[in-house]
């Protein structure tokens, strides 16, 4: 199994905890650890020689920059609705991640 099938693998798991586990505090850890797992392979993958638009990496480092701030928020206050926000807009960044993801394979993007 090559690291790109890998990448696509984990892009499915972390599209779904995008959308069902985050709205609890342990699910948004969850997802924060598989978005981080997530990007730390797609670096490799373009350490490697594959190429991807700038925003599907941009998207997907907003929406884990989300995650930890709503995890943050979360900590300090845990009865505030800020963090259920913050992780639905990381959610639908890291879909639109995953869908820019998915078209460039589909399209076999190989520009910079």
């Amino acid at each position: 199994m090559n690291t790109l099938t890998i990448h696509l693998y984990a892009a499915f798991a972390v599209a779904a905890l995008a959308v069902v586990a985050v709205w609890q505090r342990t699910g948004r850890r969850i997802t924060l650890y598989a978005v981080t797992l997530q990007i730390a392979i797609g670096i490799v993958l373009m350490v490697q020689g594959a190429k991807v638009p700038w925003y599907h990496l941009a998207l997907a480092v907003l929406g884990w920059i989300g995650y930890m701030a709503a995890n943050a928020m979360a900590r300090r206050d845990p009865a505030s609705r800020r963090a259920l926000i913050v992780s639905g807009v990381s959610s639908l960044l890291i879909l639109i991640a995953y869908y820019v993801g998915m078209q460039a394979v589909k399209l076999g993007y190989t520009g910079g």
